[in-house]
């Protein structure tokens, strides 16, 4: 099980290739992905979205994540990302989508284009395409931050006036296949933390033990013990960021025996041990704000 690769502060691709993350995966930042042909499954801690062509979804990066799509089936899609601090001018509209996204009942909604002006939408989103491959683009940062800002407006527009009062997800659990994969990610998601066993996690969901393995397996691509490890690690790397908990305070809230066991899982995932990982944050986040501090100076 590889270690989720951390993203640039932007991006944005118009990609038509079958490649995506294997595994569930988060980082740091906001997501759109605009399904422009085809249909993608999004699986969450505790939901699935099934998302069509001209359908769009937004969602924190940070939320545990995986995308899978028919084998057979031709996926075409922009997908954006960016974080916080890309837009440096600290645009008010940002705060106002975040805001927007806080208020739904998850950080997370599907949006219809088929609903919306989508001549004004694809115009943002190629703007955003030409000027991120323009590499030598006069003010690039510049004119990206204000086609995003754009974007952030439309589509914040668009939950307030048309999403937020509906209460409606996009949920879509009709499938029988999907409402399976929810009740499974439902029950793991409340014991992933805890000295779980797989016998009561078999008799919580009325499933044989063996064929609960066997299908999690089939439907998620990963054995549980790989999913709550993984599920453990990117909880762990939130934490290192966010937050000054002892290693093993930590290890025991994420549900490891010991902290020398939470240590060398870490490590043998991300390369580096967890206190490795807390300074190399730190000193990227020191790095980035005397940048900022020297920018605003040459202005002075």
């Amino acid at each position: 099980m590889s270690s989720p690769k951390e993203i640039s502060s932007f991006k944005i691709e118009d990609k038509t290739t079958r490649k995506t993350a294997k595994d569930f995966h988060s980082h740091a930042g906001y997501e759109i992905v605009w399904v422009k042909y085809g249909e993608a499954v999004f699986i969450f801690e505790e939901q699935i979205y099934r998302v069509k062509g001209d359908q769009v979804l937004l969602f924190k990066s940070t939320d545990f994540h995986k995308v899978s799509f028919a084998q057979d089936q031709i996926y075409k899609r922009v997908v954006l990302l960016f974080t916080e601090d890309f837009l440096q001018s600290n645009q008010i509209i940002l705060q106002r989508f975040k805001h927007m996204l806080d208020d739904l009942p998850v950080p997370r909604c599907v949006l219809h284009l088929f609903m919306w002006r989508k001549d004004g939408f694809q115009q943002i989103i190629e703007k955003l395409l030409r000027e991120y491959q323009d590499i030598h683009a006069w003010e690039q940062q510049s004119a990206l931050e204000l086609y995003l800002a754009e974007l952030l407006l439309y589509l914040t527009r668009e939950i307030h006036t048309s999403f937020l009062p509906q209460h409606a997800a996009d949920k879509q659990p009709t499938f029988e296949q999907t409402t399976l994969q929810e009740r499974m990610l439902t029950e793991i998601d409340a014991i992933w933390h805890t000295n779980w066993q797989l016998e009561a996690l078999a008799e919580k969901l009325h499933f044989n033990k063996y064929y609960l393995c066997r299908i999690f397996k089939k439907e998620f691509g990963m054995t549980i013990q790989q999913y709550i490890l993984h599920r453990r690690i990117t909880e762990a790397k939130q934490a290192l960021r966010k937050t000054t908990i002892s290693i093993n305070a930590l290890s025991e809230q994420i549900g490891f025996s010991t902290a020398s066991n939470f240590i060398r899982c870490f490590k043998q995932h991300v390369d580096m041990t967890p206190k490795q990982y807390r300074e190399q944050y730190v000193a990227a986040q020191q790095e980035g704000r005397e940048k900022t501090v020297k920018s605003s100076n040459h202005f002075k």
